[in-house]
Order: C-alpha cells, then structure tokens, then sequence
C-alpha cells in the first residue's frame, strides 16, 4: 500500500513543531497508519540549529517562557516543561520572576525541542506510524507530476507527495566578495568557528548592531575577551532592552478594528500615514499627555547613552513605545496584511529600524553586561557605514563611516538574518527560484497564501507545497517569534490533512 508522504525540510522549532502536530492529528482522525512523514535535518541533532545549538550562556531567547511552547495552542508549554524539571535549570535561567515569565539560554530550550522531537518521535513509531529522519541538507526540488523530488547533499534523492519548507532563518549572502578572506566570519554561528580563530586580545569589529551582533558580542564577551569590539552599522541603532514585567495595555486607538474601519468607509486599504498617526495617538493615550517627538529620535544619539536610559526605563516597567508594540504582538501581524504592497515597502523604509528595536529587544541581563563593556571602553558603535572592502597589503578590512576609515584584522558579518529572495544565502532557496518553484514577494521573503502557508505559484496555491517561517517574513510581520510561527502551523497542519484524508474537519 502506498504511503502518503509528507517531508518536512528542516527540523528546527518549525519542522518540530510541525511534525508533533501533524503527527498528533493524524493520530486521532485515525489515519496515521496511511501517512508517512520524514523530516530533512542538516545539523547532527535535531532543534539543534543555528539559533539553538549554541553552547555560549549569553545567547538568551529574547521571549519569555510562556510564549515558548512548541506544541500549538499550548504557548506556555515550554514554561511548564521548566517547573517539571527544575532540578536540570539551575543557570539556565536569567531575569527570573518564576519560570513562567523567564527568559532562558537558547541552549535549554535546543535541549527542550530535542526532547520533544525524541518524545513524539518515539510515539509515532510506536503508534504503528512510518516516520523517518534523514541527516542531510536539501540542496534542489524538482516538481514530478504527482508529489516532489527533493535532492540531497548525500547524492540521494526523496520523493514525497507534500512538501513543507521550514528551513529557519537564512544567512545573508551580503559582502559575499569578502567571504575568502581567512578572518572574515560571514555569520556570527556557530561561535566556535569564532572562539578558534579570534585570538582574545585582537580588536573585531562586527557588522550590524542588531540582535545578531549582540549575539556576536556574547560570544566574545562570554569567553572573556580583552580586544577592543566595535559594531559598524547603517543607523547604529541598538536593540531596546527587555521589560521584566510589562504593564498590561488594552490599545484602543491602532486596533485591527479601526484599521478595518477605513476599508469599510473608504474602500481601500489603510496607508502607513494613517498606521503611525493612531500609532501616536495611542503612545499619548498611553502616556496620558503629548509626546514630543523630536525628543524620540535615536538616530545620531550616542549608543552608550541609550542604553543607560534605555535600562532604567525597563526597570521602571516600559515607556510608550516599547509597550504599545508589545501590547500588539498578538493583533500586528493581522494589521500587516492589511497593508498593500507599497505601504509595506514604505513602513519597512522609513520606520522598520524603529519598530525593530522596539518590537525585539534584548534580555537586561545582556543589557547591564553590554553597559560594563561601554563603560570599560571595550565596545564601541559607529553608525552610518558606507562601504567595506580589503586591504590586501596589510590584510585588514577597511570600513568606511562619514568618510572615514577604520581598519580591522577580524571581521563578523552579524547584520541579520536575508529579508530578500536574492539575498539569501542559501543553495535550496537559488535552485527553487530558479525552477520558479517560489515567487519572491517584494515586501521580502516568498509569496505564500498566509491561511493555508501554501507556497504561491503562478498566482494560485500550490496543492502539496508549504512554507513555514522566516522565509514567509514579508507577507507576515513576525516570523522571527516561535510563538507565532506555531501560531500558523495549526492552519497549515489542517489544510494538509484535510487534503489528505479529503474531509473538511478533524
């Protein structure tokens, strides 16, 4: 009898969380003796990714534990699993007011999604379902004329009737034309290619100042470096630093009722003018008097300055424009798509670098060791970095900032993760783009049907192909968060199985 098939490309948080839920669905329509399911994993332990493989105590989620849970419809799941294993935490936890509100090394939670995976792994098997694991990269995907064949790094190739890509976040392809020089690091993972070859006591400079540089940084700072760190970037901006405690906030100004509001009277859709004034309009609400705006400005303010304010304003519960983003974490991806395409490329212009900093912020834990390392004169930030190139005579990176130059023997690429098609560094993604296989949407990632996460091909839902996660980025707003990635798996799990077992519900 011939098995339905469905393969699932990657097996980090996504390809996990995937798998539990389709394998748990499938289990009780009673139809998971006629489905198959392998997951393709790179990486030598499943959930042990880029982001989670880590081993360095200073890379910390930057979310709380109870948003963390893998399982959908179960958020707080991860947060759970902490209380029940208290014993193995120990410094595992950071910042903490209970498991429940904790933020936790990136490394337990790799060991919680491992467990998981081994967990329901074990279960499907012995459910009497075929489920299978394949160590390998996907590296091309050839549509047949039922189903997909997917080539392997290994020469071998998979055939499956449906195809889900949650390859997790991609490395940018950016300053490609420097990646043979021997002390250029094009992504700051794994940080053991780091540890072995920046010796403790050499200047580096790292490109970006985002979460990823900050991780870059904890890599170093971690391992007691004493070189002098300097962060190049565009804006020189900075993540803000985490809330403990945020202070509950029902918006009644930018809600999705308003919003939908202007299309009812007018017809089309809400433009980013009208976002950002009822944005405005709600940070006064919030604030309880006017805000004078010229004074929010972040652009052209010293780093370490910001910092220091920015930590005793977490300490002190949030201001406006942290706790407004945080407050719409649940309603800011359904707002997104009511944008249309050309307001999504404006917001992402002139006001993605402010909403990043606000929306993803970093741990205080991070924050108060970053402020040391300020304070030590051991860590600077330029902003306004115009061109990187290398010196061959003396084997140093030149950086160019407002005309001026700055020289470094080693260099990390840590400017976040590929928003565009082009821009990603990855074999798969080129050869899918190439077959066409994947549309490029222009606000960034691949066009995908955001019910279903069907990719979109030629203008219409693939039946047997789905994207999950940062690929899917500009047609939904916070594909960088596990906990909305889950979110979406619950639409796309019921979508596949109703296509399978042919029913309209479970």
């Amino acid at each position: 009898m011939h098995l339905t098939n469905i393969t699932i490309i990657g097996g980090g948080a996504c390809g996990i969380s995937l798998f539990i839920e389709l394998f748990l669905q499938l289990r009780i329509a009673n139809s998971h003796k006629k489905v198959s399911i392998t997951i393709i994993e790179e990486n030598e332990e499943v959930g042990k990714g880029l982001a989670f493989g880590t081993k360095q105590p200073g890379h910390i989620l930057n979310t709380q534990a109870d948003l963390m849970g893998i399982h959908f419809a179960e958020p707080a799941h991860f947060s759970e699993w902490l209380k029940k294993h208290d014993s193995r935490v120990g410094k595992e936890i950071v910042d903490n007011q209970g498991e429940d509100q904790a933020f936790t090394t990136r490394r337990l939670y790799g060991d919680y999604l491992k467990e998981q995976f081994d967990l329901y792994f074990e279960l499907a098997e012995k459910e009497g379902m075929s489920v299978d694991l394949i160590k390998a990269s996907a590296t091309d995907i050839e549509k047949q004329k039922n189903g997909y064949s997917i080539q392997l790094s290994s020469g071998q190739r998979k055939l499956c009737d449906f195809a889900v890509l949650a390859t997790g976040t991609p490395v940018a392809n950016m300053y490609e034309e420097l990646s043979d020089k021997k002390n250029y690091f094009d992504s700051p993972w794994p940080s053991s290619k780091i540890l072995d070859r920046v010796p403790r006591n050499e200047n580096v400079g790292i490109l970006g100042s985002s979460l990823s540089a900050i991780d870059a940084l904890m890599t170093l700072a971690d391992n007691d470096h004493q070189g002098k760190i300097t962060f190049y970037s565009l804006d020189g901006l900075m993540p803000r630093v985490q809330v403990e405690k945020p202070e509950s906030y029902n918006c009644q100004h930018l809600t999705v009722s308003n919003l939908h509001k202007i299309q009812r009277e007018e017809l089309r859709s809400p433009t980013i003018f009208e976002i950002f004034r009822l944005f405005k309009k709600e940070a006064e609400n919030f604030k309880g008097k006017k805000i004078n705006w010229k004074k929010t400005k972040r652009t052209g303010v010293k780093a370490d300055k910001l910092l220091k304010k920015d930590i005793a304003i977490a300490e002190q519960g949030g201001d406006a424009l942290m706790n407004i983003p945080y407050a719409l974490r649940y309603e800011s991806s359904q707002m997104w798509k009511l944008l249309d395409e050309n307001d999504k490329l404006r917001f992402k212009s002139w006001l993605g670098g402010y909403w990043a900093v606000n929306r993803h912020c970093m741990p205080l834990v991070n924050a108060k060791r970053i402020e040391k390392l300020f304070e030590a004169g051991q860590l600077e930030v330029i902003p306004k970095l115009e061109d990187v190139a290398f010196d061959e005579s003396d084997e140093r990176f030149v950086l160019t900032c407002q005309d001026k130059k700055r020289k470094e023997k080693f260099l990390i690429n840590a400017t976040g993760p590929a928003s565009a098609v082009k821009d990603m560094k990855s074999e798969l993604v080129k050869n899918l783009a190439t077959r066409k296989l994947i549309e490029p949407e222009k606000a960034g990632g691949i066009k995908i049907n955001t019910q279903t996460m069907q990719v979109i091909n030629r203008g219409k839902s693939c039946p047997d192909f789905y994207a999950l996660g940062h690929i899917t980025n500009g047609l939904l707003l916070d594909v960088n968060a596990v906990w909305f990635n889950v979110k979406t798996i619950g639409n796309l799990s019921q979508h596949l199985i109703n296509s399978i077992t042919g029913e309209n519900s479970l």
